[in-house]
């Protein structure tokens, strides 16, 4: 059985009290781990600090190198990776291999070569042409990071890498619930070749950690991705200090079929929106908006696919629905499927998986509901479950009221044979990542985050590099500039 302590300063950090890592498979002990103190969390910003002036006067080459380093040592390790992400997540290893580690493989890659991060640039002053200036994109420092128990893996290769790429060091908390390629993943940064001290893992208790790294004068960014609510914690702690704040929160997300959609794709597409990860994604598409004049037809199809999905053990290759990944999100789905039927809603479908799932696990049928409102919770608020809410609309302006009526704003999926007018309604909805004709796409180079309750600041592409820099201006004037020392007189007279 695997023994996880806190990784600081290169070390792994058994001091503290030692939990279960569940498997949400069959609610077996996975693995074992150790919370850290808020006094073990305060020697891992200390030492993020120590390590910060030799990490960042590595060149940006050299970074890069161990990166590249990091991406061979990975792409051998793939299998291990994937098994290790479905076991203590409970994702399928199915979803685990062809997804979770190829995509975490791609991302690092694009890491270790883009050249979308400039430390430096020159530019032109308009109003005074005989100077110029030198934009420098410095590291803010030491970074505070917090990931999700739902893509563990994912999550921590989208702050760890910019982050680092920029210069920084860090203090990373993964959730308790599901910390173990977190710390692989570090573990194998350093046999890479990364320094000592850049970057530290820590997991335990949020209350206790991320408050620690919120309210610390010394971590200079932070990095969160989880709930909605959680996020509002996060930003109160942080409120006696001033940092750099970038969180992708809760998501709400609406998959739009207009009447001219290729129907059969559409179908498939909105049941992979949903049901990945069995819906616990922030993005996931957990609202249906569907055109009455095919509301009918479609969801005839989208139930005959539906049917078609293999529950079963999460790590058998041929099983499409994976397990809830915590016994307290379990209860959550539940509760909320049992009070929106008792708020007249029906149940359009629900996958029938006693007697195919191993026993002790958290597993919930994929379910989609119908004769709802907008207004009611499960339409609403966030499930984070297998959980799909139907909803329909005459107008194509019905539909884009409807998408915007949600305090949330992270993805949305629009599906027409007519990809102009999909963007066109997209344009109209409050989402950072719009997707027409497909979903969950993500792509390195792309912005991701999103609108209101989803969330402030983006990761990924060059706008989630910079988010961790700060820009610095040299305005550099030559000895005889006119215009400056005419300046000069207006105080000054020869």
């Amino acid at each position: 059985m695997k023994r996880y302590g806190n990784l600081i300063n290169g070390i792994m950090d058994n001091e503290g009290t030692e939990y279960d890592v569940i498997s949400p498979i069959d609610g077996s002990i996975y693995a074992k781990a150790v919370k850290a103190s808020e006094e073990k969390t305060k020697e891992a910003i200390d030492i993020a600090c120590e390590a910060r002036e030799k990490w960042e006067n590595i060149p940006l080459s050299g970074r890069k190198k161990i990166f590249a380093r990091m991406v061979s040592i990975f792409e051998e390790k793939l299998d291990d990776y994937a098994r290790i992400e479905a076991e203590n997540t409970g994702r399928t290893l199915r979803q685990s291999v062809f997804m979770d580690t190829n995509i975490a493989l791609e991302h690092m890659r694009y890491f270790s070569t883009t050249n979308e991060f400039r430390s430096s640039r020159k530019i032109k002053h308009p109003e005074y042409p005989q100077s110029y200036g030198i934009v420098q994109n410095r590291p803010i420092g030491v970074v505070g990071a917090i990931t999700p128990w739902n893509v563990p893996l994912l999550m921590a290769v989208w702050k760890i890498f910019p982050a680092l790429l920029t210069g920084n060091t860090m203090v990373l908390k993964p959730s308790h619930y599901t910390p173990a390629t977190t710390f692989e993943l570090a573990l194998d940064l350093k046999r890479a070749g990364l320094p000592d001290g850049v970057l530290n893992v820590v997991t335990g208790e949020g209350s206790i950690i991320g408050k620690a790294l919120a309210k610390s004068e010394k971590v200079r960014g932070l990095s969160f991705t989880g709930s909605t609510e959680t996020g509002r914690n996060v930003t109160r702690n942080a409120a006696g200090t001033i940092k750099k704040i970038v969180m992708e929160l809760g998501g709400k997300s609406p998959n739009i079929v207009l009447e001219d959609a290729d129907l059969e794709r559409a179908a498939k597409g909105v049941l992979f929106g949903i049901f990945l990860h069995s819906g616990q994604l922030c993005e996931s598409g957990s609202r249906l908006l569907v055109q009455s004049s095919i509301k009918e037809k479609f969801l005839r199809i989208l139930g005959s696919y539906a049917e078609r999905m293999k529950s079963g053990d999460p790590l058998d290759m041929n099983t499409d629905i994976g397990a809830i990944t915590t016994a307290e999100q379990y209860e959550k789905i539940k509760n909320m499927i049992r009070r929106a039927q008792d708020d007249g809603a029906s149940i359009f479908y629900r996958k029938t998986i006693e007697g195919s799932v191993p026993r002790g696990g958290f597993y919930i049928g994929p379910t989609i509901m119908d004769n709802l409102t907008s207004g009611m919770e499960i339409a609403s608020e966030e499930v984070f479950g297998p959980v799909l809410s139907v909803l329909e609309f005459d107008k194509v302006s019905e539909a884009v009221e409807i998408a915007n009526q949600s305090n949330y704003g992270l993805a949305c999926g629009i599906w027409s044979k007519d990809t102009q007018k999909a963007i066109k309604v997209g344009n109209m909805i409050n989402a950072g990542t719009v997707w027409i004709n497909d979903y969950h796409l993500i792509s390195a180079a792309a912005p991701r985050g999103g609108f209101g309750n989803s969330g402030i600041g983006r990761e990924l592409g060059r706008e989630g590099i910079y988010e961790f820099t700060e820009s610095r201006h040299f305005f550099v004037s030559d000895e005889n500039n006119e215009l400056v020392d005419l300046s000069f007189g207006l105080i000054v007279s020869d």
